[in-house]
């Protein structure tokens, strides 16, 4: 027990001495670590102006990775869901400042699982407003957590969207889950799938304890025909690719129903 406490001291010296010897809005800098949750967060510049932050949390010893985005609009960010958890989204808003010294201006969850939106109340008593599907209000209320403060009501029906600032907010239909949205950064050509989507060295389609599965090929669909252009598709969890991302999806549906 001794060694592995030293050993974890280590690492947070390294981490905090990588990250003074590094330059403001650098994306080569390596994963910090908040001293005070000891929660890992990595956070990497992936094109001028967009952000993707990875936030990490363990199950039955498998640690799992959550991405989100922050998107500079102007003066300000939009940030594409929380860290998860409330301790990491806490770290988020300090690394934000730190690097890139802009207000959080709005945020989206994507769905009610706690991945997307463990983190909202730190995001509101920040003042920053969080906006959703009208369902995952309803949903994370039942389901006993945080939750987001706006619902979106022009998105509700499959197929819906809505432009608010830099981004589109696309409501593919159901799938990981019934409220799962999609946002579409235009200037960039990058689709946020969040958790709707998978990374491409997956061959599971993860939790899927409220997915529709009968819907969620038509949602990868509708994704396909509404963003041919992707150049970056940005998975809930692991790697961003491009839109073979989808098509993958695809063939995690297909091999499912074929039984293969």
């Amino acid at each position: 027990m001794h060694a592995r406490n030293c050993f974890k001291t280590l690492l947070l010296c390294l981490a905090l001495l990588a990250a003074a010897g590094c330059d403001r809005n650098n994306d080569s800098r390596p994963a910090a670590t908040d001293a005070t949750s000891n929660t890992p967060l990595e956070f990497r510049q992936l094109r001028p102006g967009i952000w993707m932050h990875t936030s990490y949390n363990t199950f039955e010893g498998v640690r799992y990775p959550s991405n989100g985005l922050i998107i500079r609009e102007d003066d300000h960010l939009v940030m594409l869901d929380p860290a998860w958890g409330a301790e990491a989204t806490a770290a988020l808003l300090t690394r934000i400042d730190e690097e890139i010294g802009l207000p959080v201006k709005r945020a989206f969850s994507t769905h009610f699982h706690g991945d997307r939106t463990d983190g909202v109340d730190v995001l509101a008593e920040a003042g920053i407003e969080v906006m959703a599907h009208p369902l995952t209000l309803e949903l994370s209320a039942k389901d006993g957590g945080p939750a987001p403060s706006t619902a979106l009501d022009g998105i509700s029906k499959p197929g819906s969207a809505e432009t608010i600032g830099s981004v589109e907010v696309f409501y593919p239909g159901p799938g990981h889950a019934a409220d799962n949205i999609t946002v579409w950064v235009p200037g960039e050509k990058i689709l946020y799938g969040g958790c709707a989507i998978r990374e491409l060295s997956t061959d599971s389609l993860g939790n899927t304890a409220d997915a529709d599965l009968a819907g969620w090929p038509k949602a990868v669909k509708r994704l396909q025909a509404r963003y041919p252009d992707a150049r970056m598709v940005i998975p809930g969890h692991g790697a961003p690719g491009g839109s073979e991302l989808l098509d993958h999806m695809l063939h995690l549906f297909a091999r499912r129903t074929s039984g293969n």
